[in-house]
């Protein structure tokens, strides 16, 4: 910019100016204010004292122009003030905005200091002022430190501004990760739902079964009471044995099964506001709009915060799914109200809706319509949320789009 500047100095003096003494003052100014971008650009390289080195360089810009104005006829030139606001701009921008407001006080003394040793005769006029130029450069004065003024509170908002934006960029960076990890929890609890699940299917069969093998031993060893001591003896080592296969299905079980955190009193409108706090960053990317409408006088339920946001971010996130490639209103609704049992919430899109011959079988373990699924996300909600004693179920609305409905008990 520097440069640029220098550069329309020197084309303008070449066109404009007439007097040769003038000429070739300008020219000198000009060349010396093109030059210097060569040692500003080497000093800015070493990384020596930077913010010195932005105070010297605007310091010295103010100087450039200055001299430029008196080889233009100095207090004659002021019509041509406005050349300084380039100076407080250009700082405001890029250092600061009290760099901004001090450069055009630094400007204004510095014309005044050339004006007014001219009028004293300590420097002579290169061309003779009017009678009204000191009216001019006062009025130009005053409108350079209007713009200076301006110029530093406009960079002041710009740098809270991108402060605020640089805050919130953060934070929602950090509610991503936080809602990548939250999902990386959740296919973890169903990996772990999946396998208690088989197991606690293998393990009611095999209870059956081996519960017959010890109806069959009991009957088997009163009717060879008389039999030998190694018949007895084989029998209470098969009836041993069955035994302790039922000890083994009972520790897999157990590590099967999933700890959840202690169900409490919970406030509904937190836990949504994290779970829609931690989805927010995705949806806004998709171009879906999300709104929450929560109650403040809601009754506090009996669950799990960690458990309970799984199954929201769920839902949100299948309601995400169906809407990302739909043209038209996007929008997902979370909301809450009073219900006879508590406290019902419900999760709204306005996408297709589900068809009526799956949705009898929405929460069925390992069913699902997507080739990438697995089909455990529906079946973990309605397990987590009917053992906190509630209820979960799907409908289609009449103007288009699924709703999924949770009712929790009051704690």
């Amino acid at each position: 910019m520097r440069a640029g500047v220098a550069l329309l100095m020197l084309g303008f003096n070449q066109i404009l100016t007439v007097a040769p003494s003038v000429k070739g003052f300008i020219r000198v100014a000009a060349v010396l204010g093109l030059l210097v971008n060569v040692p500003y650009y080497l000093a800015a390289r070493s990384n020596w004292r930077r913010r010195l080195q932005a105070w010297v360089r605007m310091i010295m810009d103010v100087g450039f122009i200055t001299a430029g104005l008196y080889a233009a006829g100095g207090l004659a030139a002021s019509a041509y003030l406005a050349v300084y606001a380039i100076v407080p701009v250009y700082t405001g921008i890029v250092f600061s905005s009290v760099a901004c407001v001090v450069v055009t006080v630094v400007a204004t003394l510095a014309f005044l200091a050339m004006a007014g040793a001219q009028t004293l005769g300590l420097l002579q006029f290169m061309s003779a002022p009017r009678a009204d130029m000191w009216e001019m450069a006062i009025f130009n004065l005053l409108v350079l430190n209007i713009v200076g003024v301006l110029a530093a509170m406009l960079a002041d908002a710009y740098r809270r501004s991108r402060h605020h934006l640089a805050a919130a960029y953060g934070e929602l960076e950090r509610a991503h990760e936080q809602s990548l990890r939250m999902h990386a929890q959740i296919q973890q609890a169903g990996r772990r739902y999946a396998v208690s699940e088989v197991v606690a299917g293998v393990t009611h069969e095999m209870r059956n079964v081996l519960q017959g093998v010890f109806g069959h031993l009991w009957l088997l060893r009163r009717k060879l009471a008389g039999a030998p001591a190694e018949v007895d003896e084989h029998l209470v080592q098969v009836e041993t044995a069955c035994e302790h296969v039922m000890r083994i299905i009972r520790t897999t079980l157990d590590m099967a099964r999933q700890p959840g955190d202690t169900p409490g009193p919970l406030a509904v409108d937190e836990v949504i506001a994290r779970a829609t706090e931690l989805k927010a960053y995705d949806l806004r990317r998709d171009g879906i709009d999300l709104t929450v409408d929560v109650p403040p006088d809601l009754p506090r339920i009996s669950a799990s915060a960690f458990q309970l946001q799984q199954v929201l971010l769920n839902l949100i996130t299948n309601a995400q799914d169906e809407l990302r490639a739909r043209d038209g209103r996007r929008e997902i609704v979370v909301a809450a109200a009073l219900d006879a049992l508590g406290c019902a919430i419900e999760v709204r899109d306005t996408g297709p809706g589900i068809p009526r011959a799956i949705l009898p079988r929405v929460f069925e373990p390992f069913f699902t319509t997507k080739d990438s699924a697995a089909g455990l996300g529906l079946a973990i909600s309605a397990g987590i949320v009917e053992r906190f004693g509630g209820r979960i179920t799907a409908f289609n609305r009449r103007e288009g789009g699924a709703v999924f409905r949770i009712v929790l008990p009051a704690a």
